[in-house]
């Protein structure tokens, strides 16, 4: 049995056809992959009646997607104009990037003292050093996001997990949006062959300061690129 929203009414006076839970769910996935594409410019407005005709759905199903997207931090609601790319400036790039050093800091405490190394973050190295940046520039934004995805949730702790997911869309927009931001593939999977090693050292600050480089690397390469 399919789950339907209350129907609505569209901003033309017309009824809305009622939008299923699976209607919003696939849009949402499908706008996600859009958006991490590259689809669209940073800045850009996604505007409904073009989503729509696009998408082959509702208003209401588009803007119940979209408001979704803004949850995850891939799109920003604006006030009687819709729904817009992020563009990030330097403070937001610094903002970024400072939370997640924090975040993921905690977490190399709490896997430095289990001396586990988790898998999903070796598998993430293999697919970069596997890959060539000019053909897969979006598979290393993927393996990235899945390193660190990894080291967080090796963490075991439910609250940083939830707390790194909340900037997670953030993060992964801004590497799709500055792709240029390692300068070939193998670079990117060396530095990330180091942040293995240092974990596996077994010492929080040999561990912490290979991460705080990589931090500040990471920083700098994507200021860089604006």
């Amino acid at each position: 049995m399919q789950l339907n929203i209350m129907t609505q009414t569209d901003d033309l006076g017309t009824e809305a056809e009622p939008a299923s839970v699976s209607a919003v769910d696939l849009l949402t996935q499908t706008l996600r992959q859009r958006i991490l594409s590259g689809d669209f410019q940073p800045g850009e407005f996604l505007r409904d009646i073009k989503m729509c005709e696009e998408h082959k759905t509702s208003r209401h199903t588009f803007r119940t997607a979209a408001q979704v997207l803004v949850t995850q931090g891939l799109l920003r609601h604006i006030p009687n104009r819709g729904f817009m790319l992020p563009e990030f400036g330097p403070d937001d790039i610094v903002d970024i990037t400072r939370v997640r050093g924090a975040i993921e800091g905690e977490a190399i405490r709490l896997i430095v003292l289990t001396g586990i190394i988790p898998p999903a973050a070796l598998e993430a190295v293999a697919v970069m050093q596997a890959s060539t940046l000019t053909a897969d520039k979006t598979a290393l934004v993927t393996a990235d996001r899945d390193f660190h995805r990894a080291i967080i949730a090796a963490s075991g702790s439910p609250r940083l997990k939830r707390t790194y997911a909340g900037l997670e869309g953030e993060i992964e927009l801004l590497l799709v949006q500055r792709q240029g931001f390692y300068g070939t593939a193998a670079e990117m999977a060396e530095e990330h062959e180091r942040l293995i090693i240092s974990l596996k050292s077994r010492h929080y600050d040999t561990a912490r300061d290979a991460f705080q480089e990589h931090w500040e690397d990471l920083q700098i390469k994507l200021l860089d690129q604006r």
